[in-house]
């Protein structure tokens, strides 16, 4: 496998990520009362995304029409039309103006399909059904795991898809200088860690993606060798399999927060302190339960749990960092299961520590 970076790509989704910087104050406020890692965070890039916060509230009723908390409007073109192989953000939103109606509602359905049954491609004579038949349109969006908000907007798309394209695409537009001043300032680094990834992996067939993520992610998982870094999701690692060009999302600051998280780590009692907190959460000890009872769909979990899929992916994103369950690959599917290795050593170093080392259960 062959690894890539691609910096006119990466630009172009950091862009029609950026409105969703807007719920940056409220994504920091959570992790910060579920105990996760924003501490760790430093507090010029904490200022950095509270001034994207701040530059945006003025575009915030404009931003909810095409951004809200299971989809958006960048992530329903994502599954036939992501930006790979546009030379600027002009281009490929120049591209998604000139497709017509019947092209991106059925690129919608397409994405909602794969979002509702958990990475499925649609038949073909579903989506011609679909794209067809109003009634059977809101027939689909009323079974979707969506609040009544969500799927009014979702229904408005998929009725006037080309009348949203136009005007997400203006927003776009007038939001971009803004991106840029935020984002010019970074375009180096990014440019230097991308091509410092490239350069890792391709010497290592792939296997330095382990060292660089502390094992969060191991060659075998990788979709592709197409590399992208991203600014607006800094803290972050994304395998995105299901667009139509696959890719890695790398996060611009991942590998200094795994750095910061391991030498916290390093104090064995605050690695167990952060895993007894995270099962401490009875939302959290339940998707554990169920992923180690062989349940392995989020949407599966996320109505036995009677709660939203976003709610379980932010779940699952926590258990993940704190190394309670483990991301693998089979039969080219992804799936988590409980990192019981893991959990062992945790419980017998916690009997170590009651015991003074002498086990008497």
């Amino acid at each position: 496998m062959q690894f890539k970076f691609y910096p006119t790509e990466s630009r172009i989704i950091d862009l029609l990520g950026f409105p969703e910087c807007i719920e940056f104050g409220k994504a920091h406020r959570e992790e910060l009362e579920n105990n996760n890692y924003s501490d760790l965070l430093p507090e010029d890039n904490l200022k950095l995304f509270k001034d994207m916060e701040e530059v945006l509230k003025p575009y915030e009723v404009r931003i909810y029409k095409f951004y809200f908390e299971e989809c958006s409007i960048p992530r329903l073109l994502s599954r036939h039309y992501s930006p790979f192989g546009y030379i600027s953000s002009e281009d490929y939103l120049a591209f998604i103006q000139s497709l017509d109606e019947d092209k991106l509602r059925r690129s919608f359905i397409s994405k909602l399909y794969d979002i509702e049954y958990d990475n499925t491609t649609i038949d073909e004579e579903i989506l011609n059904d679909l794209a067809n038949n109003t009634g059977k349109q809101i027939d689909f969006l009323e079974k979707l795991q969506l609040s009544d908000d969500e799927k009014w907007k979702l229904s408005k798309i998929l009725r006037q898809p080309k009348e949203m394209i136009l005007e997400w695409s203006m927003l776009i537009k007038e939001l971009e200088p803004l991106f840029n001043k935020f984002y010019n300032t970074k375009e180096a680094e990014i440019i230097t860690l991308g091509n410092r990834m490239v350069e890792e992996l391709n010497k290592s067939n792939g296997d330095a993606i382990s060292e660089m993520s502390n094992n969060l992610v191991k060659r075998d998982l990788l979709p592709n060798g197409n590399i992208l870094i991203s600014l607006i999701n800094a803290y972050s690692i994304e395998l995105n399999t299901t667009s139509n060009v696959e890719y890695i999302k790398w996060g611009l600051y991942i590998e200094d927060l795994i750095e910061s998280i391991k030498d916290a780590q390093e104090n064995a009692i605050r690695e167990r302190v952060i895993l007894f907190k995270n099962l401490g959460d009875k939302t959290r000890y339940e998707v554990v339960r169920l992923i180690g009872k062989g349940v392995e769909s989020s949407k599966e979990i996320a109505e036995i749990l009677g709660v939203s899929q976003a709610t379980i992916s932010y779940h699952i994103s926590n258990l993940t960092a704190s190394k309670i369950i483990e991301l693998e690959k089979n039969e080219g599917k992804y799936n988590y299961r409980v990192n019981l290795d893991f959990l062992k050593e945790v419980y017998e170093l916690m009997i170590e520590d009651f015991t003074n080392g002498r086990q008497n259960l």
